[in-house]
């Protein structure tokens, strides 16, 4: 599906209460934002603007261009579907039903299809220095299978990262991901040490 496609869809009374934007007001918002990390640097387009300060996001950078990015004020920022479609499908269901789009979202990110070049693009982005929290929001879409990666997040200056990944390791275990657990369990600060120890236990229930 096509943005122009997508902005057609919508243009039905069936999705007036969620408060997709059409093509001008994705527009107007999206510059608004302008000087956001994740917006910025991950080319979002701003999709709806719901009376909340939470916003979806289509991607316009690779590896993840054409996926829709939750942009949460409050809470876990991350990819929440992999195409327009879906996000459209979900917005559909939400409008049905009467509830929000966000009560739709899957309970883990879809991975990205082109790992190594999120891999390189994560890397860049810790290079940097000061786009951890763009960093953060891109976790979820890791396969947790560059160990190397995950060990330079669990032990970055920015806690937050290392906290991420531990999240991720206990919602997708493996007995490959161990050691990074332990790394994140034994952790200096406290939030990074507490999600550490659930991914530790439940990468022992996975073996």
């Amino acid at each position: 599906m096509t943005p122009d496609e997508y902005f057609d869809a919508i243009d039905d009374p069936l999705f007036s209460a969620l408060g997709l934007l059409p093509m001008e007001g994705a527009s107007e918002l999206t510059e608004a934002f302008s000087g956001q990390p994740i917006v910025d640097e991950l080319q979002g387009l701003v999709l709806d603007d719901p009376d909340t300060s939470d916003h979806h996001l289509l991607l316009g950078r690779a590896p993840l261009e054409g996926c829709v990015l939750y942009l949460a004020h409050d809470g876990q920022s991350r990819v929440v579907f992999d195409s327009l479609e879906d996000f459209l499908a979900a917005a559909r269901e939400a409008a049905e039903q009467g509830d929000d789009i966000s009560d739709f979202h899957p309970e883990a990110s879809p991975v990205a299809h082109d790992q190594p070049a999120l891999s390189d693009l994560v890397h860049r982005l810790l290079d940097d220095g000061t786009l951890t929290d763009v960093v953060t929001a891109l976790i979820p879409s890791l396969d947790l299978s560059d160990l190397a990666l995950l060990e330079r997040l669990a032990t970055d200056e920015d806690f937050y990262l290392g906290e991420a990944v531990a999240i991720e390791i206990a919602r997708r275990p493996g007995q490959a991901l161990a050691p990074i657990a332990r790394m994140c369990a034994t952790h200096p600060h406290s939030q990074v040490a507490n999600a550490g120890r659930r991914a530790v236990e439940k990468v022992e229930k996975s073996a």
